[in-house]
């Protein structure tokens, strides 16, 4: 018996034509022989590539470009300056005054001696100066000197030494530096920028040397251009602003405000600000253009604007990994573009994508320097082909005007809640570092809202160790209160025990066993690195609140309650160095959301492009962890342990 069965057509299916040699040479297979011209063609033709209109290849290009230059900077003081790039714009906006910590006052007070001698050594011989003629009277003027508590001070004096002390490192430091180096801080505080203060110590004639005044009145040039230059050089080390108001922070906002002008040579100026920059990394993505537009110089100034006309010829733009346009070439496989995993929201990583794997090869690059702290446009481009064809590029925002077209790099006109958006489409290049080294936090500060307490708690997680780096502030306050301990301690021993005289025949001299079960608490208490701030009106407002800087009680049996201050310098703005406060610190209610905010102090440093290095103070604002509980409570009724 035989079955029959039916034939039907294979199912064939073509994923790619490739070569596959059969000798072991690869010669004849890279050679890529067309044997079928007419083959090619008809796959060409199946394929709409003679369909295509750009078949010509460009040769020659013609660009226009307009640039303009900033003139101005006004920082959150509102005062405007002449702009200048002897820095970072990212340095001038964020630094600040730091505190001079020990080692830093070590290194200050030697430079001042090294540049005194200096200067003293290129004076004439007849004005007698010899090298190291004053040290000994500096090192006593300005020592360094371990805090000693004594018996009668204040709680507050006490604790302003109780904190010193607390810091163990710190402390064996100033031992080891007491009688052998000057301390540069108490020089800088008593000079503060002025050169001529130095004459402070200078003698009168008829006067006899003291420790305030022991400088020859022959010697005073030599001491006023010393310190002239030691200024100099501490201001220029530490990039410092020309005073406390001068930088660019804002305390109620807990970030930088600042604004730059551009002249635009038709009798307008285009201010560029930068309302809530915080990220630590300056580039054109912080700045809006605002809406008015101020009065300029009509005269155009070539170094600040420039219309320049480039003739070059165009080379294709390419990357790492990019494939190429002819199959026979070998590719760069330091980059697998095809192992890319991306998922539906992963939008700009799909875009980067097609464009690599599809359009790389249509894309032509004109290079052109443009100088920091410039707004640069491109007018239009010319491009010649093969086939002598010439076209005129025109920019992709050109074509419409509406709010929703296709631009990149555009900066945001302020033009009012209620209007539709619009946008400058000028590139900008901000005079901004492009890499920065950043030391460990200084100081940290956790802002969180706490529900049950119905406060915003700014804890300090990072203090200042007073030897230039920073320490944890859980750890800091266990010891100060560990300090303020020995304290007590030394208080109870007295010099004589006097026994009281006792009536044991007294009912209630008999001991009893009776205790309660329940005790009442009139609150507790938290972390002393946890600083409190209470909501308050703002002043003419009965809606609107703000933060106001408020302060836990620290009570001990030895000294009357006194408030508990802050450690770090964001927190103790207005606060004296005696722990009395000068003027109250508010923060801004939305700057505080449900997720907190958590701010860091950090030195930065890096390399301008002429060579310069530049080290700067500054601060950074990131999102917090979400709400938290200080467990501060009041009335507690508790269980008698």
């Amino acid at each position: 018996m035989s079955i029959k069965y039916q034939a039907c057509e294979p199912f064939r299916a073509y994923n790619r034509i490739e070569g596959r040699p059969r000798e072991e040479e690869l010669d004849d297979s890279l050679a890529a022989k067309v044997h079928d011209p007419l083959w090619m063609l008809a796959r060409q033709f199946q394929f709409g590539e003679l369909k295509g209109e750009d078949a010509g290849s460009a040769i020659f290009a013609k660009v226009a470009i307009n640039t303009v230059r900033m003139t101005s900077f006004t920082g959150a003081n509102g005062l405007k300056t002449p702009y200048s790039e002897a820095i970072p714009l990212e340095t001038r906006v964020e630094r600040i005054i730091p505190d001079i910590d020990l080692k830093m006052a070590v290194r200050l007070g030697k430079k001042f001696l090294q540049v005194l001698d200096e200067v003293g050594g290129n004076a004439p011989t007849s004005q007698g100066y010899t090298t190291g003629m004053y040290k000994n009277q500096f090192l006593e003027k300005y020592p360094f000197v371990l805090p000693e508590i004594e018996d009668g001070e204040t709680a507050q004096e006490t604790t302003v030494k109780a904190r010193s002390l607390s810091l163990q490192q710190a402390s064996s430091f100033l031992r080891a530096m007491a009688g052998r180096a000057v301390n540069g801080r108490g020089l800088w505080l008593e000079l503060d920028r002025d050169f001529s203060k130095i004459n402070n110590f200078v003698l009168a004639g008829s006067q006899t040397p003291s420790p305030d005044k022991f400088i020859l009145s022959k010697h005073k040039t030599i001491a006023q251009d010393a310190a002239k230059k030691w200024i100099d050089y501490v201001v220029n080390e530490l990039n410092l602003p020309e005073n406390s108001q001068d930088d660019s922070w804002l305390n109620n906002r807990l970030e930088y405000t600042f604004k730059t002008t551009i002249d635009e040579g038709n009798g307008t100026q285009t201010e560029l600000k930068a309302d809530e920059y915080f990220q630590g990394h300056l580039d054109w993505y912080s700045f809006d253009v605002a809406k008015e537009k101020e009065e300029g110089s009509s005269s155009i100034d070539e170094t600040i604007r420039k219309r320049e006309v480039l003739t070059v010829i165009p080379s294709e733009a390419s990357f790492a990994g990019m494939p190429n346009s002819r199959w026979w070439e070998m590719e760069d496989g330091s980059i697998d573009l095809g192992n890319l995993k991306a998922s539906d929201t992963d939008i700009a990583k799909i875009l980067v994508t097609q464009y690599a794997l599809q359009y790389s090869n249509d894309w032509l690059s004109i290079p052109y320097d443009i100088p920091t702290g410039t707004f640069a446009e491109v007018e239009g481009i010319l491009v010649r082909d093969t086939f002598g064809q010439n076209y005129f590029v025109d920019a992709a925002h050109k074509n419409g005007e509406s709010w929703n077209e296709w631009n990149m790099y555009s900066l945001t006109v302020d033009k009012g809640e209620f209007e539709a958006p619009a946008f400058d489409k000028r590139i900008l290049l901000p005079a901004a570092a492009v890499k920065t080294l950043e030391s460990e936090a200084i100081e940290e500060v956790k802002f969180i809202r706490d529900e049950m307490a119905n406060m915003v708690w700014g804890i300090e997680s990072r203090i200042p160790d007073s030897l230039g780096g920073g320490m944890d502030g859980y750890e800091a306050a266990s010891n100060l209160n560990s300090e303020f301990e020995r304290l007590i301690k030394e208080e109870e021993v007295a010099d004589e025990i006097v026994l009281p005289e006792i009536n044991l025949n007294a009912i209630d001299s008999r001991a009893t066993t009776y205790k309660p079960q329940l005790k009442y608490q009139l609150g507790n208490s938290v972390s002393e690195n946890w600083i409190p701030f209470i909501a308050v009106h703002q002043k003419g407002s009965n809606r609107e609140i703000h933060f106001q800087r408020a302060s836990m009680p620290r009570i001990l049996e030895i000294f009357e309650p006194h408030a508990i201050r802050p450690r770090t310098q964001l927190l103790r703005d207005g606060i004296n160095e005696d722990d009395s406060q000068k003027t109250p610190f508010f923060i801004n209610e939305e700057e505080i959301p449900r997720s907190g905010v958590k701010l860091t102090g950090t030195y930065q440093r890096t390399r301008w492009y002429n060579g310069k290095i530049v080290s700067w103070y500054g601060r950074r604002k990131r999102t917090g962890r979400g709400e938290g509980s200080s467990g501060l409570r009041f009335d507690l009724v508790l269980d008698n342990k």
